[in-house]
């Protein structure tokens, strides 16, 4: 009965009981290798490195993807161990040799995770090899066991992975925009039946009720901090920024979908084109979702096949029916542009032509912009971009790598005994902020409490080969997952535990072993603590709330020079590059501060600032004024004074409001604004009076510029709003 509770209590807490396999898997493949090294070969080097090998690439190297793309990355990151142990062991010579070692080797592994998840999951494990061979002995003649046991541990664990019960894969990052874009296919059709006056089946309303509830579950799936750590497109790779690209314009699509739903003109009257329109959209959002979902490009029916992409056709702005029509058209022909660019990103995402096939021409040249460039380029530019003290990437490792050089320092001068244990508390309680850094240092202090106390009674009471083993076993089934299904201690406690009986076994140990690990872990953790105080103390937080105001600024300079370059306002240095160019460089750091802040506890005073919405508002603005400059000449608006007067005037006003929002956004006060965001409905009327007073084409083209500026400043007053929360995107 009791066992029958303890495996259901377990089944609950680990469904398909993988953790618990993961441990199982884990532990034998460490305890097995380690013994034979350490009685058969009486290797005591061997043994040692083969262990850390595992627990280096089982407890803190965590990867993507399914079993076999994980062991693939393992073996290829083994000759980076073996060289980064022959670092730490020559550079172990003396003091002066190890701290410089330590801070320069520290950052750089620390800092060139900004590249992505792959080598973000392997920073802490390779740190780890770094620092076990920075200790004494420094005996050159033992680097090749060094070598050949780190190498092992490795190689087995790789192995493992594939072949004793593999993980099963898990969603991806791809399936989950791949299920957005088809859900939000599904509530664009029904939308068109709507549009052409039909029927959905269940009733009009309630069809696209539910639709719309869907596909809200599915944009929502895309969040970033809804996504597990592994899985999520941090990448500077083409695959995850068009990734990313795509997530974006679904969030971007939904937004455009329910205003244009909004409009007036769309329930007072029935539009055939309209309707289509949406028809052949919804075609090229599921044909995108289909192939992000498979991971090929369908050749008979590619993304670019469904291009919905149109050119509204001219009115007669004498009938107010005709004007009416042509701005439902012109609304439609955002969410078309929109769908039009998510279709190409697909296309980058998979790899496949840029090349629209319709006009035989690069598509969307400025946010596209990497869809022709290598990976291996663009990792280069990735690193060179956060080389700079914004960065929240470059914050972070320089933070770490002072936190260590210092903490090496520390157990040079003093000659504490097993200084290895020092660099491992520095190594595991440090976060991107003081305030989680403190948390986390308390979890380690007690974890090493109780793994010391547990440890000390063993060795005092029942000293010996066999019950170092039978401890060592539960140990490391511990460390490698079971004690993490209570809580956060545990994991700490089972890890010194486990490690301490190791080092017993490789010589003469005594209770005072245990009593030295809980004062290294505590010296470490104050290390770390010092270096989060002391260094960026708000951690990507507060660097968040920097590079996100500092977006909404480039976006508000954006805006009043998308219109006045339109309208023959601007100065000879507004060209469409050149006024792009700013916010594509503050979205890039933004975009780095946004997921390293989702790696670390939430500021309380700032949780509910929903972060994303802001890169979504303003990759709209963005994009919107890319369309506009792509498809409009400079000055194209030139010869109307009181349209430009009119534009430029609402454009100001925007400007205003965004920078109002801006400066308050570092304080978090974003729901006390001091500049009122204009009427979205009212900016479309006005300048539509003026377009129907007009004559000539330029008539569309006012309208175009009305929609663009109407979208943003709606967009705006939903970001300050109580409702713009994490459980409502983008009014999806």
């Amino acid at each position: 009965m009791i066992g029958a509770g303890l495996l259901e209590r377990l089944r609950r807490r680990d469904p398909g009981y993988r953790i618990s396999l993961r441990a199982l898997r884990l532990t034998i493949t460490a305890l097995p290798p380690y013994y034979i090294c350490l009685y058969a070969i009486h290797n005591q080097v061997l043994a040692t490195y083969v262990i850390f090998g595992v627990i280096a690439a089982g407890i803190f190297i965590q990867l993507p993807g399914p079993a076999p793309q994980r062991s693939r990355i393992l073996l290829a990151a083994t000759p980076v161990t073996c060289a980064l142990v022959a670092l730490g062991t020559l550079l172990n010579v003396n003091l002066w040799a190890a701290v410089p070692g330590v801070l320069v080797i520290g950052f750089a592994v620390a800092f060139f995770s900004a590249t992505g998840p792959r080598l973000l999951g392997l920073a802490n494990g390779l740190q780890l090899f770094f620092i076990v061979a920075n200790f004494p002995p420094h005996h050159l003649t033992g680097l090749p066991s060094r070598l050949i046991g780190a190498a092992i541990g490795m190689a087995l664990t790789a192995a493992a992975e594939v072949l004793l019960w593999p993980d099963p894969a898990p969603v991806s990052y791809g399936q989950r925009v791949a299920a957005a874009a088809e859900a939000l296919a599904d509530l664009v059709e029904r939308s068109s039946a709507v549009v052409a006056g039909g029927r959905t089946g269940d009733g009009d309303g309630d069809g696209v009720a539910e639709s719309q509830r869907r596909a809200t579950e599915a944009i929502r799936a895309t969040r970033v901090p809804g996504t597990p750590w592994s899985e999520r497109p941090l990448s500077a790779g083409r695959r995850d920024r068009a990734l990313r690209d795509c997530a974006w314009t679904i969030w971007e699509v939904a937004g455009l979908l329910r205003r244009f739903l909004a409009r007036p003109a769309v329930q007072s009257r029935h539009d055939a084109e309209a309707a289509g329109l949406l028809r052949r959209s919804a075609t090229a959002l599921r044909a995108a979702g289909n192939a992000l979902r498979s991971g090929e490009l369908n050749v008979g029916n590619p993304p670019n096949e469904a291009d919905p992409a149109f050119d509204p056709p001219a009115a007669d702005r004498a009938r107010p029916d005709e004007v009416d029509r042509l701005r439902l058209l012109l609304g439609l022909q955002a969410i078309v542009q929109h769908v039009d660019f998510l279709t190409v990103a697909a296309r980058v995402a998979l790899r496949g032509p840029t090349l629209r096939a319709d006009k035989g021409a690069p598509a969307e040249s400025g946010s596209l912009w990497y869809a022709e460039c290598g990976d291996f380029y663009l990792f280069l530019r990735q690193l060179r971009e956060n080389l700079n003290p914004r960065s929240a990437y470059f914050q972070s490792a320089l933070r770490l790598a002072v936190a260590l050089a210092a903490a090496r320092a520390l157990t040079g001068v003093l000659d504490l005994s097993h200084g290895f244990w020092v660099l491992l508390a520095t190594l595991t309680v440090m976060r991107t902020s003081a305030l989680n850094t403190r948390t986390t240092l308390f979890h380690s202090v007690a974890g090493a409490v109780i793994g010391a106390v547990a440890t000390g009674l063993l060795l005092q009471f029942a000293p010996g080969p066999v019950p170092y083993a039978l401890f060592l076993l539960v140990t490391s089934l511990l460390a490698f997952g079971v004690a993490s299904l209570p809580g956060r201690i545990g994991p700490q406690a089972a890890l010194t535990a486990m490690v301490t009986v190791v080092f017993a076994q490789l010589a003469p140990a005594d209770w005072h072993l245990a009593g030295a690990r809980i004062l290294d872990v505590v010296a470490g953790g104050a290390v770390g603590i010092a270096a989060g105080l002391l260094m960026w103390p708000k951690g990507a937080g507060g660097e968040l709330r920097q590079r996100t105001s500092a977006y909404l600024r480039a976006n508000a300079d954006l805006i009043e020079k998308t219109v006045a370059v339109l309208t023959g306002r601007g100065s000879s240095r507004d060209r469409p590059d050149a006024i792009l160019a700013p916010p594509h460089r503050e979205f890039i750091l933004c975009e780095a501060s946004t997921c390293q802040y989702y790696g670390e506890r939430p500021d309380p005073r700032f949780e509910m600032v929903y972060w994303e919405a802001y890169l979504v508002v303003g990759n709209h603005v963005l994009h919107g004024s890319e369309f506009l400059l792509r498809r409009n000449s400079v000055a194209a608006l030139s010869e109307w004074p009181e349209a430009t007067d009119a534009l430029n005037d609402v454009a100001r006003h925007l400007r205003r409001a965004y920078l109002d929002l801006a400066r308050r956004l570092p304080a978090g006060r974003v729901d006390q604004s001091e500049v009122i965001p204009m009427d979205g409905a009212g900016i479309g009327d006005r300048l539509a009076a003026i377009a129907t007073a007009s004559n000539g084409a330029d008539g569309e083209r006012l309208m175009e510029v009305a929609n663009w500026l109407a979208s943003v400043s709606e967009n705006l007053d939903w970001l300050q709003t109580p409702s713009s929360r994490p459980e409502q995107p983008l009014r999806a």
